[in-house]
């Protein structure tokens, strides 16, 4: 959803993506997700970032922290 927001700013979008792809790669899903968890913390501090983008990085973090 948030890559297909208009009004998400590039910055997010391309590392969203990023955070995509390195949940498509093998590995061990906790260690993945405890490592998005943290780009998402960086990310929903940026402080250019509108409120309703980061209500949706909140929604996927919950997600993530949820992962076993």
């Amino acid at each position: 959803m948030l890559l297909e927001e208009q009004g998400t700013p590039r910055n997010v979008r391309e590392k969203v993506q990023g955070m995509i792809a390195q949940l498509k790669e093998p590995g061990e899903e906790r260690l993945k997700a405890d490592q998005l968890l943290s780009q998402l913390d960086e990310l929903q501090s940026d402080v250019n970032i509108p409120s309703y983008i980061r209500t949706q990085l909140w929604s996927v973090s919950s997600m993530l922290e949820n992962m076993e």
